[in-house]
């Protein structure tokens, strides 16, 4: 009965990691944007997208002309039509893009007179059902309004008639509101990364006071940068912002092993002789995050662990540790922000909306979370080994998230 139970219980486990696993190894930050402008009797749209986003075509297998497959998968997947009518796709163009992204220009013509527009756009949601994008529209003098393509709602219809003679109110408070909270919602619901660093500190978490704490000191942590940095005051370095934020995910829970495995000097020394390879490898050969940034993380990490050498210190620390870390993911939420474009007519607004959105999804991710520990702390009787185990899985996926962010 004994060895049943124990078997049941590893089970338990293994499906857990596995399924976690399974959705780490995507991108967290699924997207792409695009800018459409509409004048007359034609239609042209700027298509921006990381390049590592066009990489999950099954067809880069076989091509190695990235810009290639992806301008074949655009016009496969976009597509116009005016009162019911489809629009030419005109020959697509590559345009000039930032380092690690891709961009096009499309242009549709359409034979009738503009009434009725539906824009369909599906890109990557068939390969990653949880990629979003984010649309542009800029109707003649008009001023622009947003709209959110997602895998379960990948078409939008535009009552041009309706819109110049302002009978329809496509740039309204409520609408751009609205907008935004859905787009900060599904932005944190499908961000892994987060979601990871949320469970990280909730694995050590037995009391309701302990997981408020959490989830408020990560709300003042991100909403202070996410302000700072979509209104401009503060401009970081988002390819250290986005292994930072992995990093996080790892630090967090090789704090829970150090804790709860009593381990901590040990386990401090050793990441900081392999942080301190990242430095050299930094000071002599130029490669990875800057040089101040690899060796700060060293001499935090070492210092940080080596006061993580119980489970009570851990928990004292928890509010500092998501307040501080909540402001790296804060510059993580404004570096989508800023790649989409805030209304100019209601910045704050939008601002606003996002935050609220991002707040829902954290609030939903955390009752979902806490309800997951309690039933594996329910389920599994070696509940620190447990901890530790899925400590070490989170910890290797930060890892790979550091790694993939910092050096490819």
């Amino acid at each position: 009965m004994r060895l049943a139970r124990n078997s049941l219980q590893s089970l338990f486990f293994i499906l857990l990691w596995l399924l976690f696993s399974i959705s780490a190894v995507a991108d967290p930050q699924s997207k792409s944007f695009s800018h459409w402008h509409i004048t007359d009797n034609t239609i042209s749209a700027t298509f921006t997208v990381a390049g590592r986003e066009a990489t999950r075509l099954p067809d880069y297998q076989y091509n190695p002309n990235l810009s290639q497959i992806f301008l074949a998968h655009l016009s496969e997947n976009i597509s116009v039509h005016n009162n019911g009518v489809a629009c030419e796709l005109l020959a697509p163009l590559a345009l000039r893009a930032k380092t690690g992204y891709l961009q096009y220009m499309l242009q549709f013509h359409c034979d009738q007179p503009l009434a009725i527009i539906r824009i369909t756009i599906n890109t990557l949601m068939t390969v990653s059902p949880s990629h979003v994008h984010f649309a542009k529209f800029s109707i003649d003098n008009k001023p622009p309004f947003e709209h959110l393509y997602t895998s379960r709602q990948f078409h939008h219809e535009l009552n041009l008639k309706g819109i110049v003679d302002n009978s329809v109110s496509q740039n309204s408070v409520g609408e751009t509101l609205l907008t935004y909270i859905q787009f900060g919602f599904e932005h944190i619901i499908i961000g892994a990364d987060h979601i990871a660093f949320l469970l990280t500190l909730l694995l050590l978490a037995n009391r309701l006071r302990d997981i408020i704490f959490i989830v408020t000191g990560f709300t003042l942590g991100h909403s202070v940068t996410l302000s700072l940095a979509t209104l401009g005051i503060a401009s970081p370095n988002m390819m250290v912002v986005e292994a930072m934020i992995g990093f996080t995910v790892a630090l967090v829970a090789i704090e829970n092993v150090a804790a709860q495995s009593g381990n901590s000097k040990q386990i401090a020394t050793i990441c900081a002789a392999c942080l301190g390879l990242l430095t050299l490898l930094a000071a002599f050969a130029g490669i990875g995050p800057p040089l101040l940034s690899i060796a700060g993380l060293t001499l935090f990490t070492f210092c940080f662990l080596r006061l993580s050498d119980s489970v009570d210190k851990a928990l004292a620390m928890r509010p500092m540790v998501t307040t501080c870390f909540g402001l790296i993911h804060g510059f993580g939420f404004a570096n989508v922000l800023l790649e989409v474009g805030l209304p100019e007519r209601q910045i704050i607004t939008a601002l606003f909306g996002f935050n609220i959105g991002v707040e829902l999804g954290q609030i939903a991710i955390v009752l979902g979370l806490v309800a997951i520990v309690w039933l594996m702390k329910k389920v599994v009787r070696q509940q620190q080994f447990i901890s530790e185990c899925v400590s070490a899985a989170l910890c290797g996926v930060g890892v790979f998230w550091f790694i993939q962010r910092a050096y490819f």
